[in-house]
This record gives C-alpha cells, sequence and structure tokens, in this order.
C-alpha cells in the first residue's frame, strides 16, 4: 500500500484519502489568481465530444487551461499531477475530471531522453453541452454534482478508475456517435463511485481567474527542474532565466503552482527515487546520488518526510506486496 495523502472533498463534507505510490501534497485552503496558458481546443463541426491520445514529453503536456471539461487517464508511468493548487502523486490508471478553465498538468518521472509513447489519453466536451443533455434527459440530472466537483479536480481510482479509463480506452475505435453514448458511461461512472474511489484534490477558495505571464514561469520551471533531478538545481538560475528577482519568481511560482520551489524539487526527487527503488537493483546510495543527494542524513529524512518509510523500509515492503 502506498502513502496516505489527504485531500479535500467537499461532496462529503469531511477530508478523504487518496492512496498513492509516494507520498505527496495538497495544499490547506488559500487561493490563487494566476492560471497556466490558454490551450485553443479547434472545434470539429461534426463532433462535440473530442478524443485524442499523446505521449511524454508532448507540447501538448504542459501547465494550461481551456474551457472545455476534460477527462484525463494516464496509461503508463507516475509523477505529480498539478491541478489548480494542488500538487499530487499520481501513477498508471489514474482517471481525472478537469473543470472548465481550472489549470493542470502532469509532470512523469523519466530518465533523460526517455519518452512515455502512450501515456495520455483525453476527452474534451464543453460544460454547455452537458448541461443540454442533463436538461433533455432527467436521467442524466447526477452530471450537475459531476460538474460541480469537477471544479476542484475530481479522481477517480480502484474499479471506478478501471470502468472510466476502459471506456475512454474503447473510445479511439468508435464512431461520432458511439463517443457521445461513450461519454455518458465515462460520466455515470464519476456520478456513482463510492465515496472511496473518488476525491477531489483542489482547495475550495482556489480562484481559477487568468493571470498573464504565469504560464511561461511555471512551464519553464517545471523544465528546468526535471532535466536537472539528478544534480544541482538552484532558485536563482530559475528566477534568472524567468526575468525576475527571487523573491518575485517564488511568489509566483507559489501562487501559480501551489506549492513551494522548493517542496516541488523535493517530491519530484522523492517521486523518482520511489521509481528506482521499485524498478531496479540499485544500491540506495546510488539512487540517492541519482535524485540529487549528496547526504545521506538529508535524503532519508526528506525520503521520510514524503513517504512515512525509510528508502530500505520502502523497497522491502514495495517487494513484499509483489511476491
Amino acid at each position: 500500500m502506498g502513502a496516505v495523502v489527504q485531500v479535500n472533498d467537499n461532496r462529503h463534507g469531511k477530508t478523504a484519502l487518496a492512496q498513492t505510490s509516494f507520498g505527496g501534497f495538497v495544499p490547506k485552503g488559500g487561493s490563487s489568481n494566476d492560471s497556466g496558458v490558454l490551450e485553443i481546443i479547434v472545434p470539429d463541426a461534426q463532433a462535440s465530444v473530442r478524443w485524442v491520445k499523446h505521449g511524454y514529453p508532448s507540447s501538448l503536456a504542459k501547465w494550461h487551461h481551456h474551457p472545455h471539461i476534460e477527462i484525463h487517464l494516464i496509461r503508463e508511468g507516475t509523477g505529480l499531477m498539478m491541478a489548480g493548487n494542488a500538487v499530487v502523486p499520481y501513477e498508471a490508471g489514474q482517471v481525472a475530471l478537469i473543470g472548465s478553465n481550472l489549470p493542470h498538468n502532469w509532470v512523469s518521472d523519466i530518465a533523460p531522453g526517455e519518452r512515455l509513447r502512450q501515456r495520455d489519453v483525453v476527452c474534451h466536451v464543453r460544460p454547455e453541452t452537458i448541461r443540454l443533455l442533463m436538461s433533455g434527459f432527467p436521467e442524466t440530472s447526477g452530471f450537475a454534482m459531476v460538474l460541480r466537483r469537477a471544479g476542484q479536480a475530481l479522481v477517480l481510482s480502484g474499479e471506478s478508475a478501471r470502468q472510466a479509463g476502459s471506456i475512454l480506452e474503447s473510445m479511439e475505435e468508435h464512431s461520432l456517435a458511439c463517443r457521445v453514448s461513450d461519454l455518458i458511461r465515462v460520466l455515470d461512472v464519476f456520478a456513482h463511485a463510492s465515496a472511496d474511489e473518488s476525491y477531489t484534490v483542489v482547495a475550495s477558495g482556489y480562484d481559477p481567474a487568468v493571470c498573464s505571464g504565469a504560464e511561461s514561469v511555471v512551464n519553464d520551471a517545471i523544465e528546468y527542474i526535471s532535466s536537472h533531478l539528478s544534480g544541482e538545481i538552484s532558485l536563482d538560475l530559475a528566477a534568472r532565466q524567468a526575468g525576475m528577482s527571487v523573491s518575485a519568481f517564488s511568489r509566483l511560482f507559489k501562487r501559480a503552482a501551489g506549492i513551494r520551489f522548493s517542496d516541488f524539487v523535493r517530491r519530484l526527487r522523492i517521486g523518482h527515487a520511489c521509481r528506482l527503488l521499485t524498478t531496479t537493483n540499485q544500491s540506495v546510495a546510488s539512487i540517492r546520488r541519482a535524485c540529487g543527494y549528496g547526504n545521506a542524513s538529508n535524503f532519508n529524512r526528506r525520503f521520510f518526510e514524503e513517504t512515512g518509510e525509510t528508502p530500505t523500509g520502502w523497497r522491502k515492503k514495495y517487494i513484499g506486496r509483489t511476491r
């Protein structure tokens, strides 16, 4: 079992718990006026439901937002999901519903030069289309709650995620008309998912209003961090690359991404360590160095803060689960 991440869930009036492959972070309260870059989704005159797939890295995989609702399946890899002011771990099989104009991104833990060729399956539809559906078919009235929760990034896990993911996969081979029924089926899975398989991750006070300038800063910082995980990562350098002072850069990154620059670096590094511990036979010392930690005590302390385990304990627990 992975570490437990605390997430906000307003539907049930309580805090939900999400099982993940390594420790994560969800900001408590607070709000932001910064959003990602606006993505223009070119409408298809013949279809209201848009289906696409892509790999990672990709020009489509960036901190961005759009007026459409997005249903997103991750087919391979692990990493960090960014949505609004939340940063949480993800693994293959995650299905998320992202509300209109909510900034989002998935940052995969990959080696230099590595490519995940089939990471993403994405379905887009305008919220107005869903509202028209509900007005004509009262049987779909439960989708109204789904749309409201999507504004805080609604995530499925367990059997609910498997059902929704299977439908999303099958849409590739279906006609445009069949994709409409597929969309209804996916939304129905979200509407009927149990409380332990459905949770939101964005704090209720988050404001997704667009603030120009934040998108390029966040995307450039993510690229810089991801390409230097095994070496030195400098806040000063990241700020200089953005043409900003350290204090201004730090404030903007925190507002836009919902997490401090240093915390984001640590979560990516520890996530990378978790993957290496469970997918390779490298020594803990070798993994520590590959994740940018020169000091063993600091690495062990940070690893425990994120996962609640020591690196050796994490590896043993994973081996025990897979036997």
